[in-house]
């Protein structure tokens, strides 16, 4: 609806989640769209680290009635990563006033984040409203089937018949990601073609053996976050929420716990990855579920079937 009707369906578009997921595809592809149909459009794609190096550069020139003139006289503008806005006042006071502008003149902007508006750290309140006032949407990492399905249609256009079982494999292994998923796929094909061997579960796990040995050993905190997600059937998205209900925040709790465990990363990085939170919430997410552990079965259960999970 938004590429059909710009500017008037949903204004703006808001896309949010985490990386390798397509966000940057689906509001290309929009762009795209819209200009298929409409030759004299101006649409814009820019980069949140672009946008900055332009106002920088419009400082640096004296420039901001050009920069201005050129940002306001858009049709549509699609912002890339605006979580790089935070924290740079300038930059976002120019683009308070470019969206204020595009969207009075019924222009469409489409913006992509890595996590929910509200969690953007450093960003000015103004701006976080005016992220809502039109659509919200989620991008969640595939499912298992639809990884399956993924990876047998990339194989396809390589003109390479994949059996399902060898999709169900890779797919089991490598969660977090469509980037990922396809970068293992080249890695099964091009062992295949080196060693002039046939297609087989063997040879699979011979290609991908060091992938899955590092995954053993440092598996990605986007992972873990997928996994316990699925396991408690809630959306990956609340990971990084504020919610604080029972059933969102003992799983964000567990999930907080195992990356504790089974990553080198540090408490403040973990807290980050969980929506900005501090380290002294991962530290005490890791302490309560270590005490539930060694009173509740049910939390004993769940923690070791994840990690059971996690590490294949």
């Amino acid at each position: 609806q938004v590429a059909e009707r710009p500017g008037t369906a949903y204004n703006p578009l808001f896309i949010y989640g985490g990386v390798g997921l397509g966000k940057t595809h689906l509001i290309q592809a929009i762009g795209n769209f819209i200009l298929e149909r409409n030759h004299e459009a101006k649409i814009r794609y820019v980069h949140a680290e672009k946008y900055v190096s332009d106002v920088v550069s419009a400082y640096q020139h004296k420039s901001f009635d050009k920069f201005k003139k050129y940002y306001h006289s858009l049709d549509v503008l699609l912002v890339d990563d605006v979580q790089f806005f935070g924290g740079k006042n300038r930059t976002q006071e120019e683009f308070f006033y470019a969206f204020n502008s595009l969207i009075e003149a019924s222009k469409q902007v489409i913006i992509t984040c890595d996590c929910y508006p509200k969690e953007i750290s450093g960003l000015e309140e103004r701006l976080v409203s005016r992220f809502g006032w039109g659509l919200t949407v989620a991008i969640e990492p595939p499912e298992l089937e639809m990884r399956v399905a993924i990876l047998i249609k990339k194989a396809a256009l390589e003109k390479i018949s994949l059996e399902e079982n060898i999709a169900f494999f890779i797919a089991k292994h490598i969660r977090s990601n469509v980037r990922e998923l396809e970068g293992a796929l080249k890695r099964v094909l091009a062992y295949s073609r080196f060693t002039g061997q046939d297609l087989s579960l063997e040879l699979v796990k011979e290609a991908l053996k060091d992938l899955l040995a590092v995954q053993n050993r440092q598996i990605s905190i986007e992972n873990i976050q997928k996994t316990v997600a699925d396991y408690y059937k809630i959306k990956v998205a609340e990971m990084y929420s504020k919610k604080r209900t029972r059933t969102i925040a003992r799983p964000r709790q567990i999930a907080m716990a195992i990356a504790k465990e089974l990553t080198q990363l540090s408490l403040p990085d973990i807290g980050e990855a969980f929506g900005g939170r501090d380290h002294t919430t991962v530290l005490h997410a890791h302490r309560k579920i270590n005490e539930l552990r060694a009173s509740d079965p049910l939390i004993t259960r769940d923690y070791n079937a994840l990690i059971h999970i996690l590490r294949g």
